[in-house]
């Protein structure tokens, strides 16, 4: 049996898959307690949540603190004394004082650490986290190894995010363990995780629902060439997918590159609780009238125009001409983006693709199809994702030391580079395997950098270094097909 929650903006929907398909809604005024009180404690559990990325776009400007361990002659904002060489030896400690003086007039409210070469020894992130630890809570504090690549720059941006969204991530993760002690969460490339690898790298949960709208979407009508209109509260998510998957994008943060790696969307800021003023605001202010809600939105002007949604008589304060005039407004927007994609189908997802799907499709020319649960497509998804896991191997046969997403590996001395590849795709499947993959699931490993190269002295190879990135890709589990 699989279950997939999604907690968004309003509801929080489950999605119980065993021999049939089961979908409801919880609003989540009751809190996410309540959602897993009305689940089976069998089977499998995903957790798909937009709180994480509305901590970014929706909360307050956050104080991060982020603290650089750059090495000498290198200039980075917050540098501090010490350095670790590119083989993964500390050539230069850290001045335990000089962090301690950092944190005693500093009133940041998370803090960042970011080490140049931590991916290949994390030793002295450690210890300015450790000492770090006595001034701020653990949940607030992110360091950059566990991310695992190099990239410098774009690794300082996506810790700074980690250290925003930590905390949220860790209060989620307390709140599921009340109910729930065995779970998973989706990521933003739509596969599972853990929740200590979620908590040692929180920007893995960036921004789920695009692809687990996207998962969803092809589980309900195995279309593999299509474009996913996700109609949601706040806004519609336009996802295409190709040969049964979506595209994947780097995340750009405040036009600066990070480490995070997501599902390709184009988002429209209107969806069903988006407020009518004047005209169609591209924000929320709480439910549409019609579940109770204090002011006019889209879902209302819906009703107005002959839709019966929730409280259909709670929707009549908006003009009729008025309400024709919105929701008109709206079908050409996304009819409009729609046709520049020129799909061969059109998915519709959401609570209100019912109402709006069909004037989509016939404005974009192009079929329309909405599923049986389109309505909890997000949480279908989550239900059936497998668990996808990205890793990085760094193997230095001089040093006799090998580093896994930054943490020291037990060293195995193999020069062959084929011995060696093989012996890194083993250790992917074994770890998928211990954190809960089924064996289906990880059969096929995919290498995404290969990269090795001798250290020679008096004309001699005295040693080999190699770099590998590889891992499951994310898609549904087997055992849900």
């Amino acid at each position: 049996m699989f279950t997939g929650i999604d907690i968004g903006g309003t509801n929080t929907d489950i999605a119980i898959i065993d021999s049939l398909i089961q979908t409801y809604k919880v609003p989540n005024s009751k809190g996410v307690s309540a959602a897993l009180k009305n689940i089976s404690s069998n089977g499998r559990l995903a957790v798909s949540s937009s709180q994480p990325l509305n901590e970014i776009l929706t909360g307050p400007p956050a104080m991060i603190k982020s603290i650089t361990i750059p090495g000498p002659g290198l200039v980075y904002p917050g540098a501090i004394q010490g350095a670790v060489s590119h083989r993964g030896d500390v050539v230069e400690p850290v001045n335990p004082e000089e962090i301690k003086t950092l944190m005693k007039s500093s009133h940041a409210q998370a803090v960042a650490i970011s080490g140049k070469f931590s991916v290949r020894n994390d030793s002295l992130e450690q210890q300015v986290f450790s000492i770090v630890s006595d001034y701020i809570s653990p949940d607030k504090i992110a360091v950059s190894a566990p991310i695992g690549a190099l990239n410098f720059p774009a690794r300082i941006k996506t810790t700074i995010l980690n250290a925003r969204i930590k905390n949220k991530v860790a209060g989620l993760i307390k709140e599921i363990k009340q109910t729930r002690k065995d779970f998973f969460f989706v990521t933003s490339t739509g596969g599972l995780t853990s929740p200590e690898r979620a908590i040692q790298n929180p920007s893995l949960l960036y921004h789920s629902s695009p692809a687990t709208v996207a998962n969803g979407a092809y589980y309900l009508t195995r279309n593999k060439n299509c474009l996913v209109i996700d109609i949601g509260g706040t806004t519609t998510e336009l996802v295409p997918l190709v040969n049964g998957k979506p595209l994947f994008n780097t995340v750009i943060v405040e036009n600066s590159k990070t480490l995070i790696n997501a599902v390709e969307a184009r988002s429209i800021p209107y969806g069903g609780d988006s407020c009518i003023r004047e005209n169609l605001c591209s924000f929320r202010v709480g439910n549409s009238r019609s579940f109770g809600g204090g002011e006019p939105t889209l879902t209302d002007a819906l009703n107005v125009c002959g839709a019966r949604i929730g409280d259909e008589s709670r929707s009549h304060v908006i003009d009729p001409d008025l309400a024709h005039e919105i929701v008109q407004y709206y079908l050409e927007m996304v009819s409009s983006a729609v046709r520049e994609y020129r799909p061969s189908a059109i998915i519709g997802t959401g609570y209100l693709a019912h109402y709006l799907l069909s004037d989509i499709s016939e404005r974009a020319q192009v079929l329309g199809i909405v599923p049986e649960h389109a309505g909890s497509a997000n949480a279908v998804g989550a239900a059936v994702s497998r668990l996808c896991i990205e890793v990085h191997i760094h193997v230095d046969t001089e040093k006799k030391r090998m580093t896994v997403n930054g943490k020291e590996s037990p060293y195995v001395h193999i020069m062959d580079n084929e011995d060696l590849l093989a012996y890194a795709k083993e250790l992917v499947q074994n770890l998928a395997i211990s954190e809960g993959a089924p064996e289906e699931d990880v059969k096929d490993v995919t290498v995404f950098h290969f990269s090795s190269y001798d250290v020679i002295r008096g004309w001699k190879v005295t040693a080999k270094i190699t770099d590998i990135i590889l891992g499951i890709t994310p898609g549904i589990t087997v055992e849900a097909l």
